[in-house]
């Protein structure tokens, strides 16, 4: 190492004697090195082996920045998709059951039951509220009967005539002599029968 002081050229990276006001090689005027920063090092001469690590370290940095801008990048795009099409709060939901759960095939329904059918003990053909169990009517006439149902359910009594071409009987229990001869009206409503017989004449 020299007595005399060296200093390099911030312009070209030779050294040169301190006590020069310039740089001999290219003519730059000598700076007054910084108090903030420290004086040359071997990085900054050109040709040392300091220098070409500093050249690879800064390569090294620039890609590790290029990376890391990219990964940004990448990262506020999938921010951006994610948030667009709504997908990040919607839970997994899977719809077919698990493989341990037996799924039970729908039962079916138990076969309706008919409601029981009332009892009818006897039904009583009547006339203006009076019971008949026979009367008399000439041909062409029409006699209005009834019937009373013990013990009283509800329920449609059935009306019928044993001999259609003597006598008819409508669903209201309307009898119409037709020609002389002897029928019987008969009255039903569920296992209950009521008979009336009528003599028709001329």
């Amino acid at each position: 190492m020299g007595i005399m002081k060296k200093t390099i050229c911030p312009k070209c990276g030779n050294e040169y004697s301190a006590l020069r006001s310039d740089c001999p090689h290219c003519g730059a005027l000598r700076a007054n090195p910084s108090t903030r920063t420290p004086r040359s090092s071997d990085a900054v001469r050109k040709g040392t082996r300091d220098s070409a690590r500093a050249a690879v370290n800064t390569r090294w940095q620039f890609i590790f920045g290029l990376c890391l801008v990219a990964a940004v990048i990448i990262a506020v795009i999938v921010l951006i998709t994610t948030t667009i099409n709504g997908n990040y709060d919607e839970p997994d939901v899977n719809t077919t059951p698990p493989p341990s759960e037996s799924v039970e095939p729908p039962s079916t329904p138990p076969p309706s039951t008919p409601p029981p059918v009332p009892k009818v003990e006897s039904i009583t053909i009547t006339y203006f509220g009076d019971e008949r169990t026979e009367f008399t009517a000439k041909a062409g006439s029409t006699t209005q009967l009834g019937a009373t149902v013990y013990p009283l359910v509800e329920g449609e009594v059935e009306w019928s005539s044993t001999d259609e071409s003597i006598l008819t009987v409508d669903n209201t229990g309307l009898v119409t002599a037709v020609a002389p001869g002897t029928a019987s009206v008969i009255a039903r409503c569920y296992e209950g029968v009521g008979e009336c017989k009528v003599v028709v004449i001329r």
